[in-house]
């Protein structure tokens, strides 16, 4: 009985945030109410605040939700059976084509990112999820190159947060000027990082 509570509950906060994502991807942040939130999901404004008690709260919840679908695209990966190399940079493709490359996910994420710049509370949420995010990638590269040492090649840091950039930022530039990408390429760029390489070759 308690579940089947706890899934109502579940399923009626996601039809909240569901609702947020809706509004998110037609207006302003600033310009969203709880009341116009409550009226998308088909609920009153008390119905609303039952559940989430501030409009924080709601974005919060959005923002685990969306951390969520990332981390669920990189654990279906993890469980193929790939080389260590093979699993961040397919997951960075992954990650471009089932969630940067929505067009849906960039305003929602670009809308968000914005309301954290005047909200304590959302950036420390924000710097969480660009964080778990990192640190995915950052593990992977520690496991794979540890029993190497490469002084020319990159740190585990600078290599994450690169792959961390491929990932977010081609659907940002790709909403204002697409073009052919050669995902083959990228994804052999960023095994590169992985392994701790230089991507480019030296010239001296």
């Amino acid at each position: 009985m308690d579940n089947l509570k706890e899934d109502k509950v579940k399923g009626r906060k996601r039809r909240i945030t569901s609702a947020l994502k809706v509004l998110l991807q037609k207006n302003v942040y600033s310009q969203i109410s709880i009341q116009e939130i409550a009226d998308e999901a088909g609920y009153s404004k008390g119905g609303v605040l039952h559940y989430f008690p501030t409009k924080d709260d709601i974005y919060i919840e959005l923002i685990n939700d969306m951390y969520a679908e990332l981390d669920n695209n990189h654990r279906r990966i993890l469980k193929i059976d790939l080389k260590s190399e093979e699993m961040a940079p397919i997951s960075s493709l992954l990650g471009v084509e089932s969630f940067v490359l929505d067009r849906a996910n960039i305003i929602i994420l670009i809308n968000i990112i914005l309301y954290s710049f005047e909200n304590d509370t959302l950036r420390q949420m924000m710097n969480k999820f660009f964080e778990n995010h990192r640190m995915f990638y950052e593990n992977i590269i520690k496991e794979n190159t540890k029993d190497e040492i490469n002084p020319d090649g990159l740190d585990e840091k600078t290599a994450a947060r690169i792959i961390q950039a491929v990932v977010f930022f081609i659907g940002l530039i790709e909403e204002f000027d697409p073009i052919d990408l050669d995902y083959i390429k990228i994804v052999k760029y960023v095994s590169n990082l992985l392994r701790a390489k230089n991507p480019v070759p030296d010239s001296h």
